[in-house]
């Protein structure tokens, strides 16, 4: 009889497996690796949703319990993609099916109701039409009927697309179907955003220092990882494009992966321009559907190039000979959910199962990653110059100190007002960097000086003009908001300033200003960032202002001006990589100027003028930032000298909680004794988390400074199920390595 190995929803690490089943005669013929599974599950038998990761033949089934619903999608579960599977969970700590649900995404398509699988989500599809090759236009009769067959011979178009461009009814192009002039084609709807972008180029065109490093990485067949250490603007991109026809010429396919949703609108049209339908595009706003289509379009060969942010590292493309991971440095790569992984670590371990070639790239690579090309273990390839040699851009410090002592106390300095307006006045565009959305971002009361807080987690409200709320950034909870303190009915006073009140304050100083803002509120929609972008573009506003999605990797003709506002609070974050973020993000903001024009100007505003990392990365000094940084991990044992390990703890009792973070480190200290100095440790802690309540659970941590090799978590693995088979444990526990906070 056949058995089933399933990965079962909703399993926490103590009794995390892959459970066997029996398969009733009725799925035998249907059972496969990747079917979607409904199981009795525990000693409720709950059911609960399942994906089959094994089959075999077993002869006594004992009292295995039978599977109680099937389906089947598209997608299978590929050895390719199983073993993408057992490496998130072995290294990242997660559950069987947290890996499945991450590298498949198809675990959302279905729910149980009934105990029976019940599909959530619908396809949708639409007509796309397009001009006959060959038809006699003499035949169309009226001038709507031209003007819809002459753009339909550019490409296919939507009932809606075609009604928006030429404002036409449904009933013209039903005529022209009738006639035969049009065909008519029903697909799956795909984000729109992207699909009349056209191949239009062919030729790439490389500087000579371009085409010497692309020389570099084409012609080296090792298995060493690449890093690309290119100024900003200085032309990476088209040495990607180059690498990418090359593969695609030889059979291949390319995958590339940009940190942020609103990179994506931009690299997604310089590839299609070049590659036109082979590329698919791959984000978090996607649907589960679309995701799942853009998933078959890459395992059935329709896709060649995948271009997306930090998941997009599963796409199971086809023979994958390139994998290229832009401004590699960014945070945003790693996943502080579950699994906890790294896309440039998952880069790596693909990197090796498919013998692809892996391109790390930034104009300020993280420090391990340059640690790495240093010490010979990455192949270091250099532009220190910016395409066209337009000079690196020279910053203006505005010191915040003096300027609030001369009476200039607003959020944005009567300098950079004045900067604003002037640019505005050349007919050029400025964009404004203020790393913190909303309109005020505390709020204090004047007699018991306690801030209001989010009842659920231990960080303050954040007020929201625009929806008249407080918000917490944590949770996503709203508040209403309030004059009086609710624990001694004070005056609440409100202070600090986000980029609703930066927004506010530069239209009051500068009423004919036409502004952008950009942030985590303002691009709700799938489609939003492209067509904010796109309005910026075509010199629709004259600023932009935004979070940290406006400074990287963006390239706009007629920006001549960047202001950095806020960076103060970064600067002094707790964590060993804050200066690190604020160097990477002060470099790449001020890229973002003077790539067209050498009468650009940056500024930062501060209250600590001579603070070293905002001089060094207002110098773009790279070199002198790196040294500066690598001698102090060394010294403190930080990341590349060791991995760092957090181990935590969440219960609705913070006693609960602090006591068995305590009773695990025991267990570390008992089981570490069998181990000896095979497996050397610094243990920190435990301590609660800077922000210690979140969403109602608190939170306790203990740091670990250790190799991440196999050993290591062989042993971290026996410990965590040591703490959860002792029954007097309470709090769940996870594993995070490489946080990126502490």
């Amino acid at each position: 009889m056949l058995t089933a190995g399933v990965a079962v929803d909703k399993a926490t690490l103590d009794f995390d497996r892959i459970f066997t089943y029996a398969v009733p005669p009725q799925f035998e013929s249907k059972v496969k690796k990747g079917s979607i599974a409904a199981v009795p599950f525990g000693r409720g038998n709950t059911v609960r949703i399942g994906i089959v990761l094994s089959v075999s033949e077993t002869e006594d089934t004992g009292k295995l319990k039978y599977i109680s619903d099937l389906k089947n999608e598209d997608a299978v579960i590929t050895d390719y993609a199983m073993s993408l599977i057992t490496y998130l969970k072995e290294n990242t700590f997660c559950t069987w099916y947290e890996a499945v649900r991450t590298v498949i995404p198809y675990g959302a398509l279905y729910k149980v109701k009934d105990g029976l699988l019940s599909k959530q989500l619908t396809r949708y599809t639409e007509n796309y039409y397009r001009a006959k090759d060959g038809f006699d236009e003499s035949l169309l009769k009226t001038e709507k009927q031209n003007l819809v067959f002459s753009l339909l011979k550019s490409g296919e178009y939507t009932e809606k697309e075609i009604s928006r461009l030429i404002g036409t009814t449904k009933s013209v192009i039903e005529g022209l179907v009738k006639k035969g002039a049009v065909s008519v084609a029903e697909k799956d709807k795909t984000a729109s955003a992207y699909r009349n972008i056209k191949k239009c180029k062919d030729e790439v065109n490389l500087s000579r220092r371009q085409q010497a490093v692309y020389r570099e990485i084409s012609d080296c067949n090792d298995s060493k990882p690449h890093l690309l250490h290119g100024v900003t603007s200085s032309g990476k991109s088209m040495i990607f494009i180059k690498l990418i026809k090359d593969v695609l010429e030889s059979g291949g396919s390319a995958m590339v992966l940009v940190p942020e949703i609103s990179l994506t609108p931009q690299m997604v049209r310089l590839l299609k321009e070049y590659f036109g339908d082979t590329v698919s595009v791959i984000h978090s706003r996607l649907s589960p559907t679309e995701r799942l289509l853009q998933y078959n379009a890459a395992l059935n060969g329709t896709a060649r190039v995948a271009v997306g942010t930090r998941s997009a590292v599963f796409t199971p493309l086809q023979n994958l000979s390139l994998i290229i991971i832009d401004e590699e440095h960014e945070k945003t790569y790693k996943s502080e959910s579950a699994p906890r992984y790294s896309a440039v670590r998952v880069a790596r371990q693909i990197s090796k199962m498919t013998g692809a070639k892996l391109l790390l790239s930034s104009a300020t690579p993280s420090i391990e990653s340059y640690y790495l090309a240093k010490s010979g273990y990455y192949h270091l390839h250099t532009l220190s110059q910016r395409y066209a040699d337009m000079p690196l851009p020279s910053v203006e410090i505005i010191d915040m100190s003096r300027q609030t002592l001369a009476g200039d106390t607003g959020p944005v300095s009567s300098v950079v007002l004045k900067y604003i307006a002037e640019s505005i006045a050349d007919s050029k565009q400025s964009i404004v960097l203020i790393n913190r959305r909303g309109y005020t971002t505390v709020g204090i009361c004047k007699d018991c000086k306690k801030t209001l807080q989010c009842r659920r987690c231990s960080v303050n409200l954040v007020r929201h003009k625009h929806k008249n709320k407080l918000m917490c950034h944590y949770c996503g909870r709203t508040y209403p908001i309030t004059d009086t303190c609710p624990d001694c009915g004070g005056e609440i006073v409100y202070s600090g300033f986000g980029t609703q009140r930066i927004e506010e304050y530069i239209q009051r100083a500068i009423p004919s200003a036409r502004i952008l803002r950009m942030d985590a509120d303002s691009t709700g929609r799938a489609d939003s960032h492209e067509k904010m972008l796109e309005a910026f573009a075509k010199k629709e506003y004259d600023i932009l202002i935004g979070t940290q999605m406006v400074a990287k990797g963006l390239d706009f003709e007629d920006v001549n001006l960047v202001c950095v506002l806020g960076i103060d609070a970064m600067i002094n974050a707790p964590g060993y990589n804050s200066n690190e973020q604020a160097f990477n993000l002060i470099t790449q903001v001020i890229g973002r100027r003077g790539r067209h024009s050498q009468n650009a100007k940056a500024v930062i505003q501060t209250y600590d003028a001579q603070n070293k990392i905002i001089n060094m990365a207002a110098a773009q000094n790279y070199a002198e930032y790196f040294n500066e940084e690598i001698s102090y991990r060394k010294l403190n044992l930080y990341p590349p000298y060791c991995t760092v390990v957090q181990v935590a703890f969440t219960h609705a009792n913070e006693t609960v909680c602090e006591r068995d973070s305590r009773a695990y480190l025991e267990i570390m200290k008992t089981v570490s004794k069998e181990y000896g100095d095979k497996v050397p440790l610094v243990v920190l802690g435990p301590v609660p988390f800077d922000i210690a309540l979140a969403n109602g659970m608190y939170r306790y941590r203990l740091t670990i400074k250790c190799k991440n090799n196999a050993l290591f978590r062989e042993y971290l693995n026996r410990t965590i199920q040591c703490y959860l088979q002792d029954r007097d444990n309470k709090s769940s526990v996870y594993v995070n390595i490489n946080p990126i906070r502490e």
